[in-house]
């Protein structure tokens, strides 16, 4: 038989644990609500990476970092990008003789410089100076710009990912 009072002190334990919650932590600073991002400097060879970089780098200000897109002058704070470096390596291959290598998958890596400044305060909350993302592809069968696509995703998502754990 069980006695009344740890059936009730039981429950109560099971109702105060109902109120555990997570606070501070996670994302960037309250007070930036609006960003601006200034076109996108491109230092590689692959002028084609600026715009779609630039395209994904503001889709993801507002929707992963929960920002509105404002001009400078009305902008909480300012994301500067600078494309760094480009490279195109063979992943996985095989020597041939005579041939040189037969490549059966290669991987794009692009680097990006990044900054985000509070305006008001004049601080940068987040910076880095060679975030990288990567993507594979295989030449027998697919175009390098699917392995430029992956890349830039990645990158996208290691900025979004390095300016959220930040505070």
């Amino acid at each position: 038989m069980t006695c009344p009072r740890s059936v009730l002190f039981v429950a109560l334990l099971g109702l105060a644990g109902c109120n555990y919650g997570f606070s501070g932590g996670g994302g960037l600073p309250s007070n930036l609500k609006a960003a601006y991002v200034p076109p996108i400097e491109n230092r590689t060879s692959q002028f084609d990476l600026t715009d779609q970089f630039n395209a994904l780098l503001v889709e993801a200000v507002r929707a992963n970092l929960g920002m509105q897109l404002a001009s400078a002058a009305e902008a909480d704070a300012i994301i500067t990008a600078t494309l760094v470096g480009y490279d195109d390596r063979p992943l996985n291959f095989e020597a041939v003789q005579d041939e040189g290598a037969q490549v059966f998958e290669r991987q794009v890596t692009i680097r990006a410089a990044v900054e985000i400044r509070d305006v008001q305060q004049n601080l940068v909350v987040w910076s880095s100076s060679s975030v990288s993302g990567q993507g594979d592809y295989r030449p027998a069968t697919e175009l390098d710009t699917a392995g430029k696509e992956m890349a830039l995703e990645s990158l996208v998502q290691k900025i979004v990912n390095g300016a959220q754990s930040q505070w």
